[in-house]
């Protein structure tokens, strides 16, 4: 659990202080709840361009970066499905020099023409290769477009096309700012050698004037129940096969949650899980296999991502592969013993997770964005009261042919 107090200020803009006096530095996080899942299918990528458009600089401020590398600092930032998240790291005692800079271009860019004739470029060179141009780079967006039917994870953030960045005008940028960078659409986050008591004045006179917008409307479509497996196969120059499996799964909200990431580190952490074991060891079906879950907002996908051995038949491994996977847990006679390991696993990876003070101040950033820190502050307690009956029954719930999306991913014969 990590230690936070909060602050509302009059504009909607959600203040969140973590004291740390172990160290000399300050983390800032700044998250918008604007990501590639508010954006127009016919418009995609505007909330990443816009990501690289905010370090144009701001009415007042027309170099970002200058600043902060004086005083020794570092920044960066990245856009997700759900959100998007700027954040510094500095000496604390320099806090307000980034609380300027980021209250400036809160309240009012430059919407430089020069700046987004730049941006467009280096994000469409950046879809050129980190897509276009790179071994599997459309893989995920492919996966993703072929499992969601109607909901907005459909495409990644970088987009679908390059001609949907081309197209963008100004005049779509001052309306996606307007829209979604206000005050009550964002969540500040400031972590560190801080005092709540002096923090809270100096946030409100950077920020307390800004103008609040208009809430986005959140007007998402739901996710279809699926009812039938699909299949699909797509031919691309790489240099092997890659098998692709998905089912759709709750939200990173949803009670089974938990359940679901340790049913995941059961078939694929380490190896002596499940998959590893009888796919790779035994039956040297695969030279590698993994199953994640996404941990979204919306929908996610408990997805399943395998390198075929050399010579095997794709279609064939995949069959022996959904055998095991939707009978292995019903038969499990360790299951009990397995998860402990894998939930003594995870309590490690979550306190790792909080030992660094910019992972810390971006998980209270993240998570207050989903709903509110406090829905999330004792995972430890939710993922160990995990059980296998929970288990087998989010696997015979969600592990099902008819639930089964498959993408075969293949090289030219």
């Amino acid at each position: 659990m990590i230690p936070f107090k909060r602050h509302i200020l009059k504009n909607g803009l959600r203040l969140i202080v973590h004291e740390d006096h172990t160290t000399p530095l300050a983390s800032i996080n700044v998250l918008y709840k604007v990501g590639s899942r508010n954006e127009n299918p016919s418009r995609t990528g505007i909330a990443h361009l816009f990501e690289h458009f905010m370090f144009c600089g701001s009415k007042n401020i027309p170099d970002y970066d200058t600043p902060l590398q004086k005083i020794g600092a570092y920044n960066n930032a990245y856009t997700s499905q759900d959100h998007t998240h700027y954040y510094v790291v500095l000496p604390a005692n320099n806090l307000e020099t980034a609380l300027w800079l980021e209250s400036d271009r809160m309240n009012e860019l430059a919407f430089d023409q020069t700046g987004l004739d730049t941006q467009k470029q280096v994000v469409i060179e950046e879809f050129k290769e980190t897509v276009l141009n790179r071994p599997y780079g459309d893989m995920w967006g492919m996966f993703n477009d072929f499992v969601f039917e109607k909901y907005p994870y459909k495409w990644m953030p970088i987009g679908k096309e390059i001609a949907q960045i081309e197209s963008v005008t100004m005049d779509i940028m001052r309306d996606f700012y307007y829209r979604y960078y206000r005050p009550d659409n964002a969540i500040l986050v400031i972590g560190g050698n801080v005092h709540f008591e002096e923090v809270v004045p100096m946030v409100e006179k950077w920020f307390g004037d800004i103008p609040a917008g208009k809430m986005p409307s959140q007007n998402l479509p739901e996710e279809p129940v699926q009812t039938a497996g699909k299949r699909t196969s797509v031919r691309r120059d790489v240099p092997y096969p890659m098998l692709l499996k998905g089912w759709k799964m709750p939200s990173r909200l949803h009670p089974d949650f938990c359940a679901f990431d340790l049913l995941s580190d059961l078939y694929s952490s380490g190896q002596s899980s499940y998959l590893y074991q009888e796919f790779v060891v035994n039956q040297h079906l695969f030279t590698d296999v993994s199953l994640t879950v996404s941990g979204t907002a919306g929908p996610g996908i408990l997805a399943l991502v395998a390198r075929p051995a050399d010579g095997v038949n794709l279609e064939e491994a995949n069959e022996r592969i959904n055998d095991f996977i939707y009978n292995k847990l019903k038969i499990e006679n360790n299951l009990e013993h397995d998860l402990d390991k894998v939930k003594n696993k995870n309590e490690s990876v979550l306190l790792n997770n909080e030992i660094k003070l910019d992972s810390r101040t971006s998980i209270l950033a993240v998570s207050e964005s989903i709903s509110c820190i406090e829905d999330f502050e004792h995972d430890d307690e939710t993922y160990r009261a995990v059980t296998s009956e929970q288990i087998c029954r989010i696997a015979s719930e969600t592990l099902r042919p008819e639930k089964e999306n498959t993408l075969f991913y293949t090289i030219p014969e």
